[in-house]
C-alpha cells in the first residue's frame, strides 16, 4: 500500500509546449493565495517549443502558477471548487488555456525542518507536520511556498480523465537533485506518461 499522501504538482516543460514570462518580476507579489480576478490582465509571454503539443496542464512559471485546459479547468472545479481562481490567458494551437491561481493556503508544512533553495522560498525537501488531517484538501499550497500540493483525491481524478502534462513528485525527496542525476520524478503510477 502506497503510504505517500501529498505530492508536490509538476508541470513539464520538457515534452509539451510551454509559456515563458521575459520578467520574472512579475511573479514576486502575485500568486499568493489572493484572488486576481479584479483587475487581470493576461501580461505578455513568450512560447517555448511551439511545435510540441499543448498539455491539459501547461507550464508557465516554476513550481506555481501553471495553466490548465478547458478538460483540466472543469476536473479541479469538480474537485476544489472555489478553492481555485481560473483566471483567462489566451488560446495556444486552437486550445483555450486557464490560469490555475490555488487560494487554498494550509499549515500543514513544518518550516522550520524543511529545506529550502537558498534565496528562492522554494522548498527542495519537505517535512509536514505530524498532526495532519485525514481528509486532506484536494489541490493547496502551504503558507511561504509557491509549490503547488495534491491529495490522492487529485492523483485519482487525474488518471480517471487522463489529463497529461502533469507528474506528481514526492515533496520529501529533493526534486532538484532526482533531476540533476536524470531520475523520473513521478511518484504516483498512471500520471507523467500520458502523451
Amino acid at each position: 500500500m502506497d503510504t505517500l499522501r501529498i505530492w508536490e504538482l509538476h508541470v513539464s516543460a520538457d515534452t509539451h509546449l510551454c509559456v515563458q514570462q521575459a520578467d520574472l518580476r512579475y511573479f514576486w507579489d502575485k500568486f499568493d493565495g489572493r484572488p486576481m480576478k479584479d483587475g487581470w490582465v493576461t501580461p505578455a509571454y513568450e512560447i517555448v517549443g511551439n511545435s510540441k503539443k499543448v498539455a491539459d496542464f501547461t507550464s508557465w512559471q516554476i513550481c506555481s502558477p501553471f495553466l490548465v485546459s478547458e478538460k483540466a479547468r472543469q476536473v479541479l472545479t469538480g474537485l476544489s471548487g472555489k478553492d481555485i481562481e481560473f483566471l483567462p490567458f489566451d488560446r495556444i494551437k486552437d486550445r483555450e488555456l486557464f490560469v490555475a491561481n490555488v487560494l487554498r493556503i494550509e499549515d500543514f508544512m513544518d518550516g522550520l525542518r524543511s529545506q529550502f533553495i537558498p534565496g528562492a522560498g522554494i522548498p527542495s525537501r519537505v517535512v509536514w507536520k505530524t498532526n495532519l488531517p485525514s481528509n486532506l484538501p484536494p489541490v493547496f499550497k502551504t503558507a511561504g511556498s509557491p509549490s503547488v500540493y495534491v491529495s490522492r483525491r487529485f492523483a485519482e481524478k487525474a488518471v480517471e480523465a487522463g489529463l497529461t502534462g502533469v507528474s506528481l513528485a514526492d515533496p520529501t525527496k529533493d526534486r532538484f537533485e532526482q533531476i540533476i542525476r536524470g531520475e523520473a520524478i513521478n511518484e504516483y503510477s498512471g500520471l507523467g506518461l500520458l502523451r
